[in-house]
């Protein structure tokens, strides 16, 4: 689908604020903060804008492009918001709908475009996207399916992991950002293997907190910025260049001040061959060794390897064991799968830092595994057994999985099994439920939800109860 910039501007602007024109309504976007609920004509999707404050009309400018099908697009706009007046991008993100197909969301990305393109001046080959977890799965296929339109992509804790079914150029940047302690970390380090092997430019980079930190989104946005000057998209600004350069050096030090010296490794690695093709850069080699000479940087090495082994033995353990356990409906081996995940939060609360976020994603990976065989389990009623063990086994990765605790008890009750019942209610309460009216809802327990000891157990764990009995 052909993708235009319109050459026609409603557009004013007054004391720094821009006015535009939709149809009837007349909307105010004031540079240098964020606007959201703005509508995208002739269909029921919003988007959020962020305009750098040094926006011009009579300038162009690289575009990032987001997707969000959770209702956040403003929070997907607030994260990049600070790189993007520092770099000057404009940010643009658009809510996706969960109801739509797979090429319904496709052909809504080339009208989301086209509508920027006609109200900004964007800059031809400096279109890139962004999306988080699920979202970013669909979204990293976009420079694949519009490889004239959009060069580059930031996916975040989760992505499609390429392989030899899909034909894709080279003319696109990838990268990955996941937290250290997601399951998808390998998935991450795999995509990244791939795509190097392609000859594709792939990053992949880690944070610890709820979201990636400015440095990272930074780098992203700076590398897309000089890869356009390589490329001639954009003019080549050489004093900027260094001064970038400068940062990241000055980055490197701060890691190796931190004890982090894995990632100033890393780092120092992706400056020098980033920045080589516009300067020397092959001193960077002796700063490379002078790293790895450290003890500090040898202990992280050796434990991340370690760890990261592990890891790999685990997750085919794990795989190998939870088919089998379903296959034959194993509740003999849940004693088995309770000392392994209780294994797994002892890593969790370990002060090494590798132990516990391998800790963390092997207890993700076998929870996904878990779900994805809920997904797939047909709704039958020779099924029923399946299902139970499957949310039996979920509340044991994953304590706090009310809604497992939830069909649990509905399974139970249905079978008119009601000390299972009345147990795994009560494993519900211990572990924090507090939803009082939810409990009396759950499908099939019409029966068990009059007796006394149900109400007796959400008394004692909740301070009343919807039906009282006599002492």
């Amino acid at each position: 689908m052909q993708l235009f910039f319109s050459k026609k501007y409603i557009i004013l602007f007054v004391l720094c604020v821009s006015l535009f024109s939709y149809g009837q309504d007349t909307l105010m976007l004031k540079k240098g903060i964020i606007v959201d609920s703005l509508l995208v004509p002739e269909t029921e999707s919003t988007f959020t804008i962020y305009l750098p404050k040094a926006f011009d009309m009579n300038k162009t400018w690289p575009l990032l492009l987001g997707f969000d099908s959770n209702n956040k697009a403003r929070n997907l706009t607030e994260i990049y918001k600070v790189a993007a007046e520092e770099l000057g991008y404009v940010v643009a993100v658009t809510n996706f709908s969960k109801e739509h197909t797979i090429k319904e969301k496709m052909n809504y990305v080339s009208v989301f475009m086209n509508h920027i393109f006609s109200l900004f001046p964007i800059q031809r080959g400096r279109v890139y996207v962004t999306a988080i977890k699920d979202d970013a799965k669909l979204v990293s296929l976009l420079p694949i399916i519009y490889p004239k339109e959009i060069f580059g992509v930031i996916a975040v804790e989760d992505s499609y992991y390429y392989d030899n079914r899909v034909q894709m150029g080279k003319n696109f940047t990838h990268f990955g950002l996941v937290n250290i302690n997601n399951y998808r970390y390998k998935d991450f380090r795999n995509n990244l293997r791939y795509l190097k092997r392609k000859a594709i430019p792939a990053y992949l980079l880690t944070y610890e907190g709820e979201l990636p930190d400015q440095n990272l989104i930074k780098n992203a946005l700076t590398t897309f910025t000089l890869q356009s000057m390589l490329k001639g998209r954009t003019h080549k600004d050489s004093v900027w260049v260094q001064e970038q350069y400068q940062k990241d050096l000055r980055q490197v030090k701060i890691y190796q001040s931190s004890q982090e010296y894995l990632l100033a490794y890393e780092e120092v690695k992706r400056i020098r061959n980033l920045y080589r093709l516009f300067f020397q850069t092959d001193s960077l080699k002796e700063k490379e060794k002078e790293i790895r000479k450290i003890p500090g940087y040898k202990k992280q090495r050796k434990l991340r390897n370690k760890f990261n082994s592990k890891e790999n033995i685990l997750r085919e353990t794990f795989l190998w064991s939870i088919e089998e356990d379903v296959e034959v409906i194993a509740y003999d081996n849940l004693g088995w799968w309770q000392y392994q995940m209780s294994e797994m939060d002892t890593l969790i609360k370990s002060k090494e830092r590798y132990a516990s976020a391998m800790g963390y994603r092997v207890k993700g990976y076998v929870k996904y595994l878990v779900n994805e065989l809920k997904t797939t389990l047909p709704k039958k009623e020779i099924n029923v057994e399946k299902r139970m063990f499957l949310n039996i086994l979920s509340t044991i990765i994953d304590k706090k999985d009310f809604e497992s605790y939830r069909t649990v008890i509905s399974l139970s009750a249905q079978d008119q099994d009601y000390n299972t019942a009345l147990f795994y209610l009560n494993e519900l309460l211990q572990n924090g439920y507090k939803d009082i009216d939810a409990l009396y809802t759950i499908e099939g327990t019409l029966a068990l939800k009059l007796s006394k000891e149900y109400n007796g157990l959400i008394k004692k764990h909740l301070g009343t109860a919807r039906y009282f009995f006599p002492k």
